[in-house]
């Protein structure tokens, strides 16, 4: 077959919409740290073995800004990333680190959609891409305000690879675990409302907006 026949489309990796993650924070005592190091790189070149793994990173604490170790590993899809918190391999490599087993995980993606969609709730499950874009916007902007606001007077001469990246994980957890939860109970009427109609959608996209503004006034008059 000649070099230029057409056989079809090429076969492309997942999408950053299909890609999934789980971050899971661990507490280590300072006298544990070389055996946790040990550890969680078996738990890496596990989780590389496994079907659909995009990548993995362990984030070191910070003090003062981050007092966790974080390891943040992707799959292709929940499916995959299912399919490894479930499998024995994962199991038996948690077992070798049971003094490592207090900690703290949580999934992240596709698209928000864990923010949103109940414990029970299907894969199509949660608001409108629209709904769900404004309300992630609601919580994002105060918090990567707050965080950058906070790394620059903590860590002044962090580079900005350094403060980018520990932003964006301090971001992600602080919207997970804090931020998200409030953000979807007080926009629930809009959300998700009851009876859905034009009055409930009008009021509840004027709501966001007018906190963005609000919100946008005072940090203007914060940092200027």
């Amino acid at each position: 077959m000649s070099s230029n026949s057409a056989v079809g489309p090429a076969p492309v990796g997942p999408t950053t919409d299909d890609v999934v993650a789980v971050v899971v924070a661990h507490a280590v005592p300072p006298q544990d740290e070389a055996a946790f190091l040990e550890w969680q790189q078996r738990m890496t070149e596990a989780e590389r073995g496994a079907p659909g793994h995009v990548g993995s990173e362990l984030l070191r604490p910070v003090p003062g800004v981050q007092e966790e170790w974080v390891a943040v590993t992707r799959f292709a899809g929940g499916p995959a990333l299912e399919a490894w918190l479930a499998s024995a391999e994962r199991r038996r490599v948690l077992d070798d680190g049971e003094r490592f087993r207090d900690f703290r995980i949580q999934r992240v993606g596709p698209s928000f959609g864990s923010w949103f969609a109940g414990p029970d709730a299907g894969p199509d499950a949660g608001p409108p891409s629209w709904k769900t874009a404004l309300s992630v916007l609601v919580g994002l902007y105060p918090t990567v305000v707050l965080l950058t606001l906070a790394l620059s007077a903590l860590w002044p001469a962090a580079p900005l690879w350094a403060s980018l990246l520990v932003g964006n994980v301090l971001s992600v957890s602080v919207l997970t675990w804090v931020v998200m939860p409030v953000v979807t109970r007080a926009l629930g009427f809009w959300l998700e409302p009851a009876s859905r109609g034009p009055r409930t959608d009008v009021l509840g996209t004027v709501v966001p907006l007018m906190f963005l503004a609000f919100a946008a006034a005072v940090f203007w008059v914060l940092t200027t």
